[in-house]
């Protein structure tokens, strides 16, 4: 963990930026849409959504969820409610 909070920012920033460009990458390469939330350390949200954040998330909102045929009912339970954990905090934000 980085202990000094100028090392930290300056950190934080950079890879938040490689990982915009990561998740970039993975939507041209493979055509998957992404949405990718991070809170800095001040709880200030960083998102990054292909084709847009808003199509995602209306995406989820929907109920428009895919399940996986052979996935097991607790694990799929767990996935949706962490899903919708996860709309809520987005609504917050």
């Amino acid at each position: 963990m980085i202990e000094n909070e100028d090392d930290w920012l300056v950190t934080f920033s950079k890879r938040r930026l490689g990982i915009y460009k990561k998740k970039s990458e993975l939507c041209t390469l493979c055509g998957n849409n992404i949405f990718f939330i991070i809170f800095s350390f001040a709880r200030k949200p960083f998102a990054y959504g292909h084709p847009s954040i808003e199509s995602i998330a209306n995406h989820f909102l929907n109920g428009n969820i895919s399940v996986i045929d052979n996935t097991p009912a607790l694990i799929e339970a767990h996935r949706t409610a962490r899903i919708y954990k996860l709309i809520q905090l987005y609504n917050e934000v």
